[in-house]
């Protein structure tokens, strides 16, 4: 099993999710002994895409299922984590990412039952390049469940790197790795 980082990491949407449910016994003890260093950091995009997550589960359930899907979405906002802003830094960033990769690289996902329309498949990209931009900002290796999206973003970084000079590469770790 990979050691505990020594820094605090960036969390994409689908890692601290992965992490929160994962059965396997490895990835939960790995998870145990970082939180035990350090706190859950996210981006405020990782916040918006959860709790549309929960909204999406909400509206989709039956009457009697909703109670727990709404306390399940008060827990998460309710545990403790770190928020990182979308700031100008990160703004600034993630405009150059989304204009040297303006298309998504991986074809539409089926989330909460439902076809990803084109639309929503842009909308979970440019959501990425976000997140990606507030890990290079921050200097924090992003940990991601989604090779195909954050790979094309990190080789758009490293084949431009006179765009970004004061935040340098994007580290990225895949949850999996993580256990090994």
């Amino acid at each position: 099993m990979s050691e505990t980082s020594s820094s605090p990491l960036l969390f994409d949407t689908s890692a601290e999710s992965w992490f929160a449910r994962t059965q396997d016994t490895l990835a939960a003890t790995w998870w145990r002994k970082y939180l035990q260093l350090h706190a859950v950091h996210v981006s405020a995009i990782t916040v918006l895409e959860r709790t549309r997550g929960y909204s999406m589960l909400w509206r989709a359930a039956a009457p009697d299922r909703r109670p727990f899907i709404e306390s399940a979405r008060l827990a998460y906002l309710d545990s403790p984590r770190i928020v990182h802003p979308v700031d100008t830094a990160a703004s600034m960033v993630a405009g150059e990412l989304m204009a040297l990769v303006p298309d998504p690289p991986t074809p539409p996902k089926r989330t909460h039952r439902v076809a990803e329309s084109k639309s929503e498949r842009l909308a979970r990209w440019r959501f990425d390049t976000i997140i990606a931009a507030t890990a290079m900002v921050n200097g924090m290796t992003l940990v991601h469940n989604n090779p195909a999206d954050f790979e094309t973003i990190r080789s758009a970084v490293e084949n431009s790197p006179q765009r970004f000079p004061t935040t340098g590469a994007l580290n990225l770790i895949r949850c999996q790795t993580l256990t090994i």
